[in-house]
């Protein structure tokens, strides 16, 4: 890793299109993980959690293929990785958020939340 300043735990929750053929995606994939590294991230789990429907239609599309990142990196490394996120067409959504040092990330996927529902509740 880059030096020790101001190294914390990330979760970090990409969404790629479900458009992918596999290839693609194993390609994308590989590319995201190298830039991690070369930004002096240290992947401590990575956890693919399948596509799943969106709450509402980003780039034209219902459904997002996640995938769940902890990572270790300083925080110049997480400005980096959103701006490389935002030249990936594929990248319909990324987000990260600061946990404990300690954290080991979700034991399971989350259950995917049924929409319809939700429907007319509100």
């Amino acid at each position: 890793m880059k030096g020790d300043v101001n190294v914390g735990r990330y979760e970090n929750i990409v969404v790629l299109s479900p458009d992918l053929a596999k290839e693609e995606e194993d390609d994308l994939m590989k590319r995201i993980q190298g830039n991690l590294e070369k930004a002096g991230a240290t992947i401590v789990k990575l956890d693919d959690w399948a596509v799943r429907k969106l709450a509402y239609p980003i780039k034209k599309k219902d459904k997002g293929h996640y995938f769940f990142f902890l990572l270790d990196m300083d925080e110049g490394s997480v400005a980096t990785m959103a701006k490389f996120y935002r030249t990936l067409d594929p990248v319909l959504r990324h987000m990260f958020v600061v946990v404990d040092d300690k954290n080991e990330g979700p034991k399971k996927p989350p259950d995917p939340v049924v929409f319809d529902e939700l429907e007319g509740e509100f």
